[in-house]
């Protein structure tokens, strides 16, 4: 599974020409990458298969905060006030 998952960041690393820039462009790039893969909606098979589950994000945790997959992880980042991200000096 965790070979899909990483060849998927591949590709998309490729079309974006690895990285360019700074370290924390890359990290913000790589970051957004998987924000959006957790809280994208699956296709419709996959999500008849989990019974209605439509992110990785509702099958980790058994529910989901708003019907919009956007509202969904707007509202899920927000509520993490354990993982404030201080920018970091290199």
């Amino acid at each position: 599974m965790i070979d899909r998952l990483l060849d998927t960041m591949d590709r998309w690393l490729f079309a974006k020409k690895w990285f360019h820039g700074n370290i924390m462009s890359a990290e913000k790039g790589v970051r957004a990458f998987c924000l959006i893969h957790n809280f994208r909606p699956s296709c419709p098979i996959t999500v008849r298969k989990h019974y209605g589950q439509a992110s990785p994000f509702e099958r980790l945790n058994g529910f989901r905060y708003h019907d919009c997959w956007l509202q969904n992880m707007l509202i899920a980042t927000s509520k993490q006030d354990i993982y404030i991200f201080q920018q970091k000096k290199f």
